[in-house]
């Protein structure tokens, strides 16, 4: 991606329904530079223009972050389960104390509890699960990529 490219990613992020016309406006192109622009950026695989819920004005107001101990089960086969999952927004295979780490999101705290307690520990193959809650949220960012 070249600066240009970089520029019309930018405009997106800040309206992901900008026209192409008011993209051309704003950096002086003309707005069939910019669908050819975008059209190319989409066929190469370096953009794609989507919607994303903000998970935390939907009411998940309590974030979790779950390290997993897994024993008896291949770990990729938790893994697999576990972001089959609709309360589950990650999954994540780590180096260190643990083997998993998983993100949960939730509007309270008998939710959460519930799930941790019924539904996470009874997965065959966890052996120990060290959860931690967040306190305060300084970065959630879904839509960061590097340029």
């Amino acid at each position: 991606m070249d600066r240009i490219d970089q520029s019309i990613v930018e405009l997106l992020r800040e309206n992901g329904r900008a026209s192409h016309r008011a993209i051309a406006e704003a950096l002086g192109l003309s707005p069939r530079v910019v669908s050819a622009r975008v059209d190319g950026m989409i066929a190469r695989r370096e953009l794609r223009i989507t919607a994303v819920a903000d998970l935390f004005e939907a009411g998940n107001d309590l974030v979790l972050a779950v390290g997993i101990a897994v024993r008896g089960r291949p770990t990729l086969e938790v893994a697999d389960e576990l972001a089959r999952l609709d309360e589950v927004c990650a999954v994540n295979v780590v180096s260190g104390e643990f083997d998993l780490e998983v993100l949960l999101l939730s509007a309270d705290h008998e939710t959460l509890r519930d799930f941790v307690s019924s539904r996470l520990s009874s997965i065959d193959g966890i052996e120990h699960l060290s959860p931690a809650l967040g306190l305060e949220l300084f970065k959630f960012e879904s839509s960061w990529s590097r340029f």
